[in-house]
Protein backbone atom coordinates (compact mmCIF):
# COMPACT_ATOMS: atom_id res chain seq x y z
CA UNK A 1 0.00 0.00 0.00
CA UNK A 2 1.61 3.50 -0.65
CA UNK A 3 1.44 5.96 1.86
CA UNK A 4 -1.14 8.43 -0.23
CA UNK A 5 -4.29 6.84 2.27
CA UNK A 6 -5.75 9.27 4.45
CA UNK A 7 -7.10 6.82 6.97
CA UNK A 8 -5.42 4.32 8.62
CA UNK A 9 -5.71 0.68 7.47
CA UNK A 10 -4.52 -2.33 9.16
CA UNK A 11 -3.90 -5.68 8.10
CA UNK A 12 -6.27 -9.70 8.63
CA UNK A 13 -3.67 -9.80 11.18
CA UNK A 14 -4.24 -6.93 13.00
CA UNK A 15 -7.96 -6.83 12.90
CA UNK A 16 -7.59 -10.60 14.08
CA UNK A 17 -6.51 -9.18 17.67
CA UNK A 18 -9.49 -6.80 17.93
CA UNK A 19 -12.04 -9.01 16.72
CA UNK A 20 -14.95 -9.61 17.48
CA UNK A 21 -14.80 -6.61 20.29
CA UNK A 22 -14.39 -4.68 17.16
CA UNK A 23 -17.16 -2.51 15.19
CA UNK A 24 -16.91 -4.50 11.85
CA UNK A 25 -18.51 -3.00 8.90
CA UNK A 26 -18.92 -4.94 5.24
CA UNK A 27 -19.85 -2.78 2.30
CA UNK A 28 -19.95 -5.63 0.03
CA UNK A 29 -23.06 -6.37 -1.78
CA UNK A 30 -25.97 -8.27 0.33
CA UNK A 31 -25.43 -11.61 -2.09
CA UNK A 32 -21.46 -11.27 -1.23
CA UNK A 33 -22.08 -10.78 2.02
CA UNK A 34 -24.73 -14.15 2.19
CA UNK A 35 -22.23 -15.97 -0.20
CA UNK A 36 -19.48 -15.59 2.85
CA UNK A 37 -18.79 -13.26 5.99
CA UNK A 38 -17.26 -12.22 9.37
CA UNK A 39 -19.81 -13.65 11.46
CA UNK A 40 -20.72 -10.83 13.41
CA UNK A 41 -20.06 -8.12 10.84
CA UNK A 42 -22.44 -5.37 9.83
CA UNK A 43 -23.18 -5.47 5.97
CA UNK A 44 -24.33 -2.18 4.36
CA UNK A 45 -23.46 -2.27 0.68
CA UNK A 46 -20.97 0.64 -0.05
CA UNK A 47 -23.63 2.45 -2.27
CA UNK A 48 -26.20 2.58 1.03
CA UNK A 49 -23.96 3.68 3.25
CA UNK A 50 -24.50 7.22 2.95
CA UNK A 51 -28.33 6.82 3.49
CA UNK A 52 -27.49 4.21 6.50
CA UNK A 53 -25.53 6.50 9.00
CA UNK A 54 -28.02 6.23 11.45
CA UNK A 55 -27.34 2.25 11.53
CA UNK A 56 -23.56 2.94 12.48
CA UNK A 57 -22.34 3.23 16.24
CA UNK A 58 -20.20 6.34 17.23
CA UNK A 59 -17.24 4.64 18.29
CA UNK A 60 -14.50 3.49 15.70
CA UNK A 61 -15.44 1.70 12.59
CA UNK A 62 -13.42 -0.95 11.12
CA UNK A 63 -14.21 -0.91 7.63
CA UNK A 64 -13.80 -4.27 4.70
CA UNK A 65 -14.68 -5.64 1.35
CA UNK A 66 -13.65 -8.17 -1.04
CA UNK A 67 -10.34 -7.01 -1.48
CA UNK A 68 -9.81 -3.51 0.15
CA UNK A 69 -11.08 -0.76 -2.61
CA UNK A 70 -14.68 -0.36 -2.09
CA UNK A 71 -13.61 -0.72 2.25
CA UNK A 72 -11.35 2.36 1.19
CA UNK A 73 -14.00 4.43 -0.68
CA UNK A 74 -16.13 3.69 2.38
CA UNK A 75 -13.66 4.62 5.15
CA UNK A 76 -12.95 8.21 3.20
CA UNK A 77 -16.79 8.79 2.89
CA UNK A 78 -17.34 8.13 6.58
CA UNK A 79 -14.75 10.09 7.66
CA UNK A 80 -16.31 13.04 5.64
CA UNK A 81 -19.27 12.61 7.84
CA UNK A 82 -17.32 12.96 10.96
CA UNK A 83 -16.14 9.01 11.38
CA UNK A 84 -13.25 7.57 12.64
CA UNK A 85 -12.17 4.27 10.47
CA UNK A 86 -9.88 2.01 9.84
CA UNK A 87 -9.36 0.18 6.60
CA UNK A 88 -9.02 -3.64 6.64
CA UNK A 89 -6.15 -3.97 3.61
CA UNK A 90 -7.23 -6.95 1.63
CA UNK A 91 -10.82 -7.32 2.85
CA UNK A 92 -12.30 -10.77 3.67
CA UNK A 93 -9.89 -12.50 0.79
CA UNK A 94 -7.00 -11.73 2.96
CA UNK A 95 -9.01 -12.76 6.55
CA UNK A 96 -9.60 -16.15 4.61
CA UNK A 97 -6.33 -16.70 3.39
CA UNK A 98 -4.60 -15.94 7.17
CA UNK A 99 -6.82 -18.46 8.22
CA UNK A 100 -9.45 -17.04 10.05
CA UNK A 101 -12.88 -17.89 9.97
CA UNK A 102 -15.26 -17.54 7.83
CA UNK A 103 -19.79 -18.08 7.73
CA UNK A 104 -20.63 -19.54 4.69
CA UNK A 105 -24.32 -19.85 3.09
CA UNK A 106 -25.44 -22.29 0.52
CA UNK A 107 -26.79 -19.81 -2.54
CA UNK A 108 -30.32 -20.64 -3.40
CA UNK A 109 -30.62 -22.74 -5.89
CA UNK A 110 -27.41 -24.64 -6.09
CA UNK A 111 -26.95 -28.17 -5.44
CA UNK A 112 -26.77 -29.39 -1.70
CA UNK A 113 -23.20 -30.62 -1.17
CA UNK A 114 -21.37 -31.41 1.83
CA UNK A 115 -20.35 -28.28 3.90
CA UNK A 116 -17.04 -28.03 3.16
CA UNK A 117 -14.33 -26.80 5.88
CA UNK A 118 -11.79 -24.01 5.85
CA UNK A 119 -8.76 -25.61 3.89
CA UNK A 120 -5.55 -23.51 3.02
CA UNK A 121 -5.62 -24.98 -0.39
CA UNK A 122 -9.26 -23.69 -0.99
CA UNK A 123 -8.68 -20.21 -1.20
CA UNK A 124 -9.15 -20.25 -5.21
CA UNK A 125 -12.65 -22.40 -4.86
CA UNK A 126 -13.63 -19.68 -1.94
CA UNK A 127 -12.52 -16.54 -4.22
CA UNK A 128 -14.04 -18.02 -7.34
CA UNK A 129 -17.10 -18.03 -4.78
CA UNK A 130 -16.71 -14.59 -3.75
CA UNK A 131 -16.35 -12.87 -6.91
CA UNK A 132 -17.95 -14.72 -10.08
CA UNK A 133 -21.01 -15.12 -7.72
CA UNK A 134 -22.17 -11.40 -9.10
CA UNK A 135 -23.14 -12.52 -12.32
CA UNK A 136 -25.55 -15.21 -11.58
Amino acid sequence: MSGNHPHPTITADELATVWPNATLVDVRSREEHATAHIQGSLNIPLEELTSRLADLPSSTIHVLCGSGKRSSQAARTLRGHGYQTINVAGGITEWYRAGYPVTYQQPPGSRAKHARRHAQGDLRSFTRQLFHRRSA
